[in-house]
């Protein structure tokens, strides 16, 4: 299948490989014209100008600097579970990639349970947080976070409120700011967006973060990401991901793992570090879709020719991914989807 614009860009954002020298030039003029415009923004939140929002609760951001793929939506469902024993938390999320209007407060979930069937509608993250998260936590999605929060605070009483992803949002006031950094990835070529990866300037962290959240996804060099990280001089986490379990989509029943081939596949940010997982278990034939893709029953169809081409009867796709494809493998029995669950442990470095 063959690559999208959006995952040839994040190549380009994380490798050295070079580009056309009137392509690089134009990226270089949007990266100075966007770090004109973060940097104006920046400045007149810093010199009061601009004003941030006290929520009169306690908020919590979970954000990373760079474009996604670096292991936030484990961090906050980990937070949230944790907080949730002794606070009424609510987790505020964009929504983005949902089909639902993000321009209102949409309740994902409530102490009542989840709204939705599936991440198609609410978005896959979301629905994500929604499903792993304690049971009195609320999940609500809205692009106006403010408005976002107002609705948890009124609607039902929460003392407690995680953003996920907020740290470009400078519009609310934030209690501590977690900043998450993938310890293989880090910052890419370290340009701002769009010639490299990043949403803000690097010097940010030390600016506007508490902590830091060093992501592990299999770093074979986790150490020296360490020593790195240490020299932001700020209070530092380790979130270590590893492989938990296989399940299969259709039943949830444990797969028990033969070294087959699979047909491996995935829409998240960094694809790559999916796949180097799977091939613990499987000899795998990669397929990228786009982050966030939304998935269609021509996905599938596409999907089935390429296992057929290969002679292969299984699947396997990531959590994120399972919450917009259970409705669209409906009635497809002689092949196996499977999904790949990780177990996230976060502790003090």
């Amino acid at each position: 299948m063959s690559e999208t614009f959006k995952t040839k860009f994040q190549k380009m954002h994380y490798s050295k490989a070079k580009i056309g020298f009137a392509f690089e030039c134009v990226l270089k003029f949007l990266e100075f014209n966007y770090a004109l415009a973060i940097g104006l923004k920046n400045f007149l939140y810093s010199i009061k100008f601009l004003k941030e929002h006290d929520c009169k609760v306690s908020v919590i951001c979970v954000g990373n600097i760079t474009t996604g793929g670096v292991g936030k939506t484990p961090i906050v469902i980990t937070l949230a579970n944790e907080m949730s024993k002794f606070k009424r938390v609510a987790v505020i999320s964009r929504g983005y990639g949902a089909q639902l209007s993000n321009k209102i407060p949409n309740v994902i979930k409530d102490n009542y349970g989840i709204k939705f069937q599936n991440g198609v509608l609410c978005g896959d993250e979301p629905f994500q947080i929604a499903k792993k998260t304690n049971d009195n936590v609320v999940v609500i999605t809205c692009a106006n976070r403010k408005k976002a929060i107002e609705h948890a605070i009124i609607k039902y009483g929460i003392d407690t409120v995680i953003l996920d992803d907020g740290f470009s949002n400078r519009k609310i006031k934030k209690d501590k700011t977690y900043i998450a950094i993938d310890s293989k990835m880090r910052f890419g070529n370290e340009h701002l967006l769009p010639l490299g990866p990043l949403r803000e300037p690097i010097s940010q962290i030390q600016k506007r973060a508490d902590e830091i959240i060093l992501v592990n996804k299999g770093d074979k060099n986790i150490k020296d990401a360490i020593e790195w990280a240490r020299g932001f001089n700020l209070p530092l986490k380790l979130s270590q991901m590893k492989p938990k379990r296989i399940y299969n989509m259709q039943s949830g029943a444990n797969v028990l793992l033969n070294n087959e081939k699979a047909v491996a596949f995935c829409a998240i940010g960094q694809p790559e570090q999916f796949f180097d997982f799977v091939k613990k278990f499987y000899e795998i034939v990669p397929v990228v879709f786009e982050d966030h893709h939304k998935y269609t029953k021509y996905d599938i169809e596409k999907l089935l020719k390429i296992a057929d081409d290969n002679d292969i009867s299984t699947f396997i796709t990531t959590q994120k991914d399972e919450t917009k494809l259970i409705e669209l493998i409906k009635g497809i029995n002689n092949y196996s989807f499977n999904v790949l669950e990780l177990d996230v442990a976060i502790k003090e470095l």
